[in-house]
């Protein structure tokens, strides 16, 4: 590996791992801040409206999407990617200055939101976006492997987020010390934007005359014409997004409502079950390359379908053993599906409209299906006290997703079969 494909290795992965880090704090965190945020209501609605604030940058991303999509296809990969980190970095800094209720009373919950919002807007463009400059600078060989190293990074990312809440917790010093892991995200995304600018950190192959989507009506007929993979990203990272939100951001507030386990004992739990995560993803990449990614990714979505709701069940009152096993599954459904994930959706889009189209595709599915989750699942746990009513959203999720699998590996039959005739 030369040293100009070091540094564009480094450069996707620190940045993938620094926004998913930067986001994950207030996931992990939300159990902590739910009394801070909301001081004055009962533990389960102050939790239910602190998860609510996660989803509530579902209009950012698309927006983000369409606008890091185009600067992405329009002038480079690296004008897009240098700009979401930075900015990534400078909200990162505000949020750790933000006050609490005691200190600010309403305007709390507010300039949290906006936290949210910027941060979605954001990560928008930077998720997708060093993912599609990693695989399009390697051979297609690759990629399923390469793929699964990036997911490596979000992981890496969250593991991070989780060990730094853990810890908090642990020494009991939640409060003030968030705001010192937020001022870790934003030097970490600072060092970032350095490598970025490193005069060595090659252009993306697309030429910056690409040139049709810089009106809204180009735009529309981008759109329009890969309409239908456009959907199936939707639905799937949809589903992604929602796996690693059960297993990694509703159960560590969820357990200790049923169970007699505390948040940071559920916390520490997190912490490595991410560990395994990470170390998951690579050897999940390398058996997608052996068995094709869209079988692994439909044995994952149908795994949720057939077995979420009896492992719910026997969380109830488990035993340790019970709840890590019940994770552990949980946790490789989403490693199963999401390892060959950016492979898979780079081989439905031609690279000249290739940034634009799935980072709207994963910033609507992410956003609009697989962030309200965590929230959703509780409300329909509180308003039935049905501990299977947990998984009914997800259920509903995994359904779409098989079916759209389902679909690309028809049509990648399909192709084989017309093309050895």
């Amino acid at each position: 590996m030369t040293a100009v494909s070091r540094i564009q290795l480094w450069s996707a992965y620190l940045g993938n791992l620094f926004e998913h880090y930067d986001t994950a704090l207030f996931g992990f965190l939300s159990p902590f801040l739910a009394p801070l945020i909301f001081p004055e209501k009962d533990p389960v609605t102050a939790l239910i409206l602190t998860y609510a604030i996660i989803p509530l940058g579902m209009l950012a991303r698309p927006f983000g999407s369409l606008v890091f999509g185009y600067i992405g296809d329009a002038y480079g990969r690296k004008h897009a990617l240098f700009l979401t980190l930075a900015g990534m970095s400078f909200v990162s800094g505000c949020i750790a200055l933000s006050p609490t209720y005691l200190q600010a009373g309403i305007l709390a919950p507010i300039i949290f939101f906006l936290g949210r919002v910027l941060q979605n807007f954001l990560a928008a463009g930077e998720t997708m976006g060093g993912a599609i400059f990693l695989l399009e600078n390697s051979s297609e060989r690759r990629h399923d492997l390469l793929s699964s190293f990036y997911s490596a990074s979000t992981m890496g990312g969250y593991l991070l987020a989780s060990l730094g809440v853990f810890l908090l917790g642990h020494y009991n010093v939640v409060d003030p010390g968030w705001r010192f892991l937020y001022l870790c995200g934003c030097i970490t995304g600072l060092f970032g934007c350095l490598i970025r600018r490193s005069p060595r950190t090659v252009q993306s192959t697309v030429q910056s005359s690409v040139k049709f989507s810089q009106t809204l009506v180009n735009l529309k007929s981008m759109f329009w014409t890969h309409r239908k993979p456009l959907l199936l990203i939707v639905i799937s990272s949809g589903f992604a997004y929602a796996t690693y939100s059960m297993a990694l951001v509703l159960m560590n507030g969820f357990i200790p409502l049923v169970s007699t386990f505390s948040k940071t004992e559920i916390m520490k739990i997190n912490t490595y079950l991410l560990v395994l995560d990470f170390c998951a993803l690579p050897f999940f990449g390398w058996i997608a390359s052996k068995v094709s990614r869209e079988k692994l990714m439909l044995s994952a979505s149908l795994g949720v379908v057939l077995f979420s709701m009896p492992l719910l069940l026997s969380l109830e009152g488990a035993s340790l053993a019970g709840v890590i096993g019940v994770r552990v599954v949980f946790v490789i459904f989403g490693v199963a599906f999401f390892a060959p994930f950016h492979a898979w959706a780079q081989r439905l889009i031609p690279p000249d409209s290739r940034y634009g189209v799935i980072s709207l595709g994963y910033a609507l599915g992410s956003q609009l299906l697989g962030s309200p989750t965590a929230a959703l699942a509780l409300w329909c746990f509180q308003k039935t006290g049905m501990v299977s009513s947990v998984s009914w959203y997800w259920i509903a999720l995994a359904t779409a997703s098989s079916i759209a699998i389902a679909m690309t590996l028809r049509s990648r039959s399909e192709f084989k079969e017309r093309h050895v005739a």
